[in-house]
């Protein structure tokens, strides 16, 4: 939609600047030196705009401009140009829409010929919406739609408007009529429609049906609704003396940022979307002062790393003190990285990023007498987790305590048990797993007694001695030593091997360590209770902890995105956010079918909501109101017939977008989400065999390749957002996995949720239904929300 405004307030004069002129400059940004000069004097435009209230500095073209009432485009140079328009006379109110070169400024005068500012009275909220001034408005040939597969083609154009809204305006007979209209149809003859409708029904319902069958051909599906509700009389042509108003009502403040928010920016910045808007509520928490540590929630696509961003910037602002962001993955945290640098200007210095574990590495490196050199990795625990095996298999052999068997599953039910354990308690704390009421065990159908839970006690104590008798250090004990150096836990410090620490050495380090002012977490639902009291314990300058201090400890995520099996409760971390957790409702990244359908997934299991004392349904987010095609399901007759689905459609994606742009090389955000390694392998291969380059996203990567497809799994692809997205192979055993408990079937369901909102505009998922395949219960689930196909003949059939 081009209706998000950025206002700048000059004196008298006021400059607006629509959202999509973010895009046009982040696309300028990336042409090198002539792009970031034409930035530079857009930026010099506007503030002549709001200072002199006319634009001397740039040269308007020859032959004016009449697609949009009141426009003036201006000759930027070398090829480029500049579209404004003069909103208001009088009050001297421009809003600049468009930069780029001048044949993207025709493509985008002609695909917004006839737009004007429509407002609704009732809130004072603003629109940019084509409104046609009559039939002659139809040109003919239409532009073709190269993005839509043909086989919703023939699909109604009109689909995504509600017939009963149209029968309020309309003769029943027009109604039926429009929803015969395909989008092949409007294609090969609109001239023809719009002659039938203006005879038969008159020309005001031709003009109407002129937009509302163009706004959907060119998936204008927002502005379609809104353009019905113009007609219903919802809204109104907008004067100059509303536009004046309305700029600066309340109403619209979730949509308005002010000059002083972004004349900080630096000028080779990206301008990306996020970087320039907060919600008001959003802006609130990023700079709100608390008196100790805050949580904040949201739903998928609600914008919480950007206020946890722009709370750290705030953060180094207020106390000029290191501040560190925190998170799970090397992937997510260079994710992280490259966005401080394009949100901050010199803040960016004070702001650090980490993974969770090299943070913990940091810690031991810093308070160990041998700093770096205390501990080595340990990469490979196959055979330590075998040991571990065979010691509880024997202690289960020789006691009659133990309710299940020695055979399938017991693997994995080790495996889980023990790193419940040693992410939950430090080794001085172990006897407290023998205690069930100290030591709940959340999500277990039945719980383990007594003498169950002394061989699983037994096994840890086993691994940990394992592991200290190979002299490294697995992913939980770098966790569990950093932590135990932070609270000078000597016991804890023997488990690991590390006795000869010279305690009154120790403390004399930790009184003059506080690193970090501050520490922001993102996507704590996935930390477990011991890394995030590690993280409590961080001294800070002056005295006390991070988990006490004013603006401490900042934690960020949604209890239903949790990826990983590990938990906590806050309380038992020493963190305490009482009446300081926050939640964010509002979902920006998603299309509203693409958010419906990933809702539906998960609304009847239940998770931590801050943590593991408050276990509740999911919030129901509030729906975009960017509307888009809903997902799609395809069935397939085998993996081959769904990587050959995959590849081929992608294929088509990438070969448009290169026609499109004229970039021989160009691909658009395009990730496959494999749901096992066989697959992923697949589908690179298939997409290299059609010409089109992939990379795997890797887990401990840095960003995505732009001119390539990510290659990706669930876990991986968590943080990052694409364009179109594809998951393969979403069959029962596979997600859900076999014999999972209910827990842990919530968590599968959480994972594919994830995966689905990864999508900003389109969604495939696919599945083989044959005797030996089952489609998983999980798209039953949102199956009313989706377009299903069969693939069949490398041909998509619509399913009834």
């Amino acid at each position: 939609m081009i209706s998000i405004l950025i206002i700048f307030l000059w004196w008298v004069m006021k400059v607006i600047q629509v959202k999509a002129l973010n895009k046009c400059f982040r696309d300028l940004s990336r042409s090198g030196k002539k792009g970031k000069d034409v930035i530079t004097k857009v930026r010099a435009a506007m503030s002549e705009a709001g200072t002199e209230g006319e634009i001397t500095s740039l040269k308007r073209t020859n032959h004016g401009e009449s697609r949009i009432p009141n426009a003036e485009k201006y000759d930027l140079g070398d090829g480029y140009r500049l579209v404004v328009q003069l909103v208001d006379g009088k009050e001297k109110i421009r809003a600049f829409l468009f930069a780029g070169t001048h044949d993207d400024a025709e493509n985008w005068l002609e695909s917004h010929k006839d737009y004007h500012w429509i407002m609704n009275p009732k809130d004072q909220t603003l629109e940019f919406v084509k409104v046609s001034s009559g039939p002659s408005s139809i040109s003919s040939p239409m532009n073709l739609d190269l993005e839509t597969p043909i086989e919703m083609m023939s699909l109604p154009l009109l689909r995504h408007a509600k017939k009963d809204e149209l029968l309020k305006i309309c003769d029943s007979d027009l109604v039926d009529y429009a929803f015969t209209i395909t989008s092949e149809k409007w294609e090969e003859d609109s001239v023809g429609v719009i002659d039938y409708i203006d005879r038969a029904h008159g020309s005001d319902s031709a003009i109407l049906y002129i937009d509302l069958f163009s706004l959907s051909h060119d998936k204008k599906y927002q502005e379609l609704l809104t353009r019905i509700e113009l007609a219903l009389g919802d809204y109104k042509l907008a004067g100059a003396d509303d536009m004046a108003e309305a700029i600066e009502s309340s109403s619209n403040s979730e949509i308005f940022v002010t000059w002083e928010d972004v004349v900080g920016i630096p000028d080779d910045a990206s301008w990306a979307d996020w970087l320039l808007f907060l919600h008001p509520k959003q802006k609130e928490i990023s700079v709100k002062n608390f008196n100790g540590p805050a949580r904040l929630r949201g739903v998928s696509g609600s914008g919480k790393t950007c206020v946890m961003l722009h709370r750290a910037r705030h953060l180094v602002k207020k106390y000029k003190q290191p501040i560190v962001l925190v998170t799970l993955t090397e992937s997510m945290r260079k994710l992280l990285d490259s966005l401080v640098k394009e949100l901050c200007g010199v803040e960016s210095s004070y702001i650090s990023t980490f993974t969770i574990n090299s943070f913990s590495e940091k810690v031991i490196h810093d308070l160990h007498p041998k700093g770096a050199g205390a501990f080595t990795r340990l990469r490979d625990d196959v055979s330590v987790s075998k040991s571990v095996l065979s010691f509880v298999q024997g202690k289960i052999i020789g006691s009659k305590a133990y309710k299940f068997s020695v055979g399938s599953g017991l693997s994995k039910f080790v495996e889980d048990e023990i790193s419940h354990i040693r992410t939950r308690l430090m080794p001085s704390q172990y006897d407290d797993y023998l205690d069930a009421k100290k030591f709940r065990r959340i999500g277990r159908g039945s719980g383990l007694g007594l003498a169950e839970r002394e061989i699983f006690l037994e096994a840890a104590r086993y691994k940990d001695e394992q592991i200290k008798g190979i002299f490294q250090l697995d992913y939980e004990a770098v966790v569990v030593a950093a932590a135990a150096l932070l609270s000078k836990d000597k016991e804890s410090l023997a488990a690991l091997g590390w006795r000869d620490i010279d305690m009154q050495q120790l403390d004399s380090r930790l009184s003059e360590y506080h690193p970090f002012r501050a520490i922001l977490v993102d996507e704590v639902q996935d930390l477990s209770q011991i890394e995030i009291s590690m993280l409590g314990k961080m001294p800070v300058f002056g005295g006390g902890r991070i988990s006490s201090a004013e603006d401490g400890l900042f934690l960020v995520g949604d209890g239903a995105q949790t990826i990983y099996k590990k938990g906590f409760v806050l309380k038992s971390c020493g963190v305490n956010v009482a009446n300081r957790s926050f939640v964010l409702k509002k979902n920006y990244r998603n299309t509203r079918e693409i958010m419906a359908a990933s809702y539906a997934l998960i609304k009847d299991y239940q998770y931590a909501d801050v943590d593991e004392d408050n276990v509740v349904s999911p919030t129901q987010p509030d729906f975009p109101a960017r509307t888009g095609e809903r997902p799609a399901l395809v069935k397939c007759r085998s993996v081959d017939s769904q990587i050959e689905f995959i590849s081929g459609r992608i294929s088509e994606i990438v070969g448009d977008y290169r026609a499109l742009h004229d970039d021989p090389n160009g691909c658009p955000e395009i990730c496959v989400i494999g749901l096992n390694s066989r697959i992923r392998e697949a589908v690179k291969r298939a997409l290299e065999d059609e010409g089109v380059a992939a990379k795997e996203l890797r887990i401990n990567a840095g960003d995505y390749e732009s001119n390539s497809v990510s290659i990706s799994t669930i876990e991986t692809a968590k943080g990052h957002e694409f364009r179109y997205v594809f998951i393969v192979g979403v069959q029962e055993g596979v997600i859900p996995a076999k014999g999972l408990e209910d827990d842990e079937i919530a968590r599968d369901a959480s994972r594919l949720y994830v995966a689905m909102t990864r999508a900003c505009d389109s969604l495939y998922l696919t599945y083989t239904s044959d005797k030996e395949n089952q489609a998983s219960r999980f798209l039953l689930s949102i199956q009313e929300f989706c377009n299903e196909f069969e693939y069949k003949g490398k041909s998509l059939i619509v399913m009834d």
